[in-house]
């Protein structure tokens, strides 16, 4: 639970409440209380899924401002105010949330109820710490929603807002969504050695004085030239 507070991808979060969920079913196997246990589970299974699909509804969202980044459209420090965009992610993955977080008369709620009855009929230092790591739950869970569904959108204070602001912004530089700030006179096939280019280093040369200078590169193929004289 504690470790699910400080991630900032939303899969990573919501796989750090599911070993979290796990330590109650634990919890709930190590009093005795099997069938606590696998009814939470259940209802675990149930929730966590409808909060894994919400989530992958939210990052091909984000794919298409920042485009495919993991470390950007998972990221929930560039999310934010995606209510207005996907507001039917935004009810399912808050019933979700509310499930987790034990709120009747959603199914996690029953299930998790149980555990903590249970823990505190067998030891109360069991009870105090199922009782704290449910509030850990309601903390992260209700942050990983509000980071994602509301306030602004923090990707255009990112840079990543998919405006034109680069010239290399598309794979192809001769397609019709090239930047004005390219020059035209810019030559991307001019690169001697003499001249400075700045499209991927700051100097380049040509392939036979490459060769020249690393002895080391040997062609793939031999080619054998045989005399064509006759054999008697």
């Amino acid at each position: 639970a504690t470790l699910a507070l400080a991630q900032k991808d939303i899969k990573r979060g919501l796989a750090y409440s599911t070993m979290s969920q796990l330590g109650y079913m634990m919890l709930a196997l190590g009093m005795g209380s099997y069938r606590s246990a696998l009814f939470h589970l259940i209802t675990h299974a149930y929730s966590k899924a409808l909060l894994f699909l919400g989530s992958g509804s939210v990052i091909h969202s984000m794919e298409t401002v920042v485009g495919y980044a993991p470390d950007k459209s998972q990221n929930m420090v560039l999310m934010g105010g995606l209510t207005k965009h996907i507001p039917i992610t935004k009810t399912f993955f808050l019933l979700g949330t509310l499930s987790l977080c034990g709120i009747p008369p959603l199914a996690c709620f029953w299930s998790k109820d149980e555990i903590l009855n249970d823990s505190w009929l067998y030891s109360p230092i069991f009870a105090i710490i199922a009782w704290a790591t449910a509030g850990l739950t309601a903390f992260y869970m209700f942050r990983i929603y509000l980071l994602t569904f509301e306030g602004h959108l923090n990707v255009h204070f990112q840079n990543y807002s998919g405006t034109k602001k680069t010239p290399l912004y598309s794979i192809s530089l001769w397609g019709k969504g090239c930047s004005k700030r390219i020059n035209k006179n810019f030559r991307l096939l001019r690169m001697n050695n003499n001249e400075n280019s700045s499209f991927f280093q700051k100097k380049t040369y040509r392939n036979e004085e490459n060769l020249r200078k690393k002895n080391k590169i040997r062609p793939l193929i031999n080619i054998v030239r045989f005399d064509n004289k006759n054999k008697n």
